[in-house]
């Protein structure tokens, strides 16, 4: 099954979307801000737009469970963690589109 240019980029976009909300939420996490409600409803809100094995539906999924379920600082570190994650799985489809484009244009 071919995937479409279209689908890679809203594939990148939705990526794109949950590093920049884990971002804010691990800033809010190591300023001990207690805030945290609203990111982790559009956190859920994302990953449930995705299919259940997608990694990055997975990694959201990981980062709210540590979020609601540890301290502050174990689910900091957690957040990192799938934002990093997320952060290679971007760079990945960012390539994978490149190829995309490059071979379109071939």
């Amino acid at each position: 099954m071919s995937v479409s240019r279209e689908q890679m980029l809203e594939e990148l976009r939705k990526a794109q979307q949950a590093r920049d909300l884990l971002t804010e939420l691990q800033r809010r996490l190591a300023g001990g801000n207690s805030e945290q409600e609203d990111l982790l409803t559009h956190l859920e809100q994302l990953a449930q737009s995705l299919s259940e094995a997608d990694p990055i539906r997975l990694l959201i999924e990981s980062a709210v469970g540590s979020a609601r379920m540890r301290d502050s600082i174990k689910a900091g570190s957690d957040v990192s963690r799938s934002r990093s994650a997320i952060e290679g799985e971007i760079s990945t489809l960012r390539g994978t589109i490149e190829r995309m484009w490059a071979k379109a244009d071939t």
